[in-house]
């Protein structure tokens, strides 16, 4: 007798996410046996799997569903869990590497339990929703390698499986019922009044009112250029200084999100227009991705009942690049209007419960999700994508007396034109940075890291760093 197969629908809100996996590396300092770390992480991903037992299903493409061309869903078994693969040993030292940060090129990309990219083979024979595995360093230390299929979580929903399964594997007798009701009901509930108050809203109005999304796909070069990342360590003794001083430029006093995302976004255009000087005459885009659970309602995700799906939205800030290139002439004036511009696009004046209705409806009468593509550039050096992990405390989670938390949170390499990632915060240690992983061409990237102020930030532990004064 076979097993019971479920299936459910994903969301709307899903449907859009680049057909990848979130994939993050945990490393943990001490280690004890590989064969206990091993059964207790996997004890606790089983307990975990009773608990949202759609983790250990798969993702399939739907061939209709109504009006609809294609469509997204889980199937899953009843009392199966996910894996954890035991990947070995690499060659790489774990002393060396954390003294370096721990870089992401350290980690070979075999590590990883799943691909980062799912083509049309892929996916049409159904993929992981969760997949996980653990490697050591030649000497001490062991990593700990999570994905998870973007169209089934954003970052705040891998944070919060994430919380769950160290919970798990820290305490035994650990329970956790989720939510009897689908991803769509909730949504559905949680938004019924701004659905039904946009449902006239026809499909080119809501394009209008959302610049952020297109229906013209990207253009793409004939020939990609050579790209590269690099994580960065910025000081936050500097953002408290520009915060500061910023303060009485600006009506609200500036966040620290805010304000590091300034600094990359005008940095980043400066080095680009050293390559291409025509910039100076466009206007810079910066997206940036904003998490919509508490602007759907205060209760709609909480603690006791998180809301795992996607509700990730583009806030879109608008500048003239030749000004962004130029901030460094007068930093906290500029930055100052920078920021107000960031903070207004990012608003819950603007991103709001309305707003996320209006997303909603354009991306549900779409015949084809697929058709419907970001309305910034991709590919020209000119825009930005700035995503912000800061708040997710992926350092906060103890998985016990054998592994307890983590040393380091990495992303993957990888290899883009004009993204960043602002890492989650490591806010229990003496002297604090941000972590930021940038995506640039080549040759920009050479020209970031001599950039003069942006040495400045990455300026750490200096006896006479309080000798730089910032032009006011």
């Amino acid at each position: 007798m076979t097993d019971r197969t479920y299936v459910e629908q994903l969301a709307p809100l899903d449907l859009p996410m680049p057909r990848t996996y979130i994939r993050v590396l945990f490393v943990f300092e001490h280690a004890g046996s590989t064969l206990q770390i091993t059964q207790s992480l996997q004890s606790g991903l089983d307990r975990l799997s009773e608990q949202l037992p759609w983790l250990s299903g798969r993702v399939f493409p739907k061939a209709s569903v109504q009006d609809r061309a294609s469509s997204i869903e889980i199937r899953w078994n009843a009392n199966n869990a996910p894996t954890l693969v035991d990947k070995g040993t690499i060659a790489a030292s774990y002393k060396c590497a954390s003294s370096h940060g721990m870089p992401p090129e350290t980690i070979p990309s075999d590590m990883w339990p799943v691909p980062s990219m799912i083509d049309d083979a892929l996916f049409a024979t159904g993929v992981p929703v969760f997949a996980t595995s653990i490697f050591r360093f030649a000497d001490e230390g062991l990593g700990l390698c999570v994905c998870l299929h973007h169209n089934v979580v954003d970052g705040t929903g891998f944070s919060g499986i994430m919380r769950l399964w160290a919970r798990n594997v820290a305490d035994p007798r650990f329970t956790f019922s989720s939510s009897s009701r689908s991803r769509s009901e909730r949504l559905a509930e949680a938004l019924s009044f701004d659905l039904q108050e946009t449902s006239s809203i026809s499909s080119e109005n809501l394009l209008l009112l959302h610049p952020e999304y297109s229906k013209i796909p990207p253009t793409v070069p004939d020939e990609l250029p050579s790209c590269t990342s690099k994580l960065f360590m910025i000081s936050m003794h500097w953002i408290d200084i520009l915060k500061e001083l910023m303060r009485k430029y600006m009506s609200k006093a500036p966040t620290t999100n805010t304000v590091i995302c300034a600094l990359i976004w005008t940095t980043v255009t400066r080095v680009r227009m050293q390559y291409n000087p025509s910039l100076g005459g466009d206007i810079s885009q910066l997206a940036m991705a904003v998490n919509g659970r508490q602007r759907i309602g205060e209760d709609f995700s909480t603690l006791e009942s998180p809301f795992f799906g996607n509700a990730v939205f583009y806030s879109l800030s608008k500048f003239p690049a030749g000004a962004l290139a130029t901030s460094d002439e007068a930093p906290v004036r500029l930055l100052a209007k920078i920021c107000e511009h960031i903070a207004q696009s990012q608003s819950h004046s603007v991103i709001n419960s309305r707003y996320i209705a209006e997303v909603y409806h354009l991306i549900d009468r779409m015949e084809d999700c697929r058709s419907l593509f970001v309305g910034w550039d991709l590919f020209g050096s000119r825009d930005l994508t700035i995503t912000n992990w800061a708040d997710l405390e992926l350092y906060e989670m103890d998985f016990g007396d054998l592994l307890g938390r983590p040393k380091f949170v990495r992303l993957p390499y990888m290899e883009a034109d004009g993204v960043a990632l602002i890492l989650p915060r490591q806010r229990a240690v003496s002297q604090e940075v941000l972590e930021v992983m940038v995506m640039l061409r080549r040759n920009h990237m050479d020209a970031l890291e001599s950039d003069p102020l942006w040495q400045i930030l990455l300026a750490i532990d200096r006896k006479n760093e309080d000798d730089v004064r910032f032009n006011i």
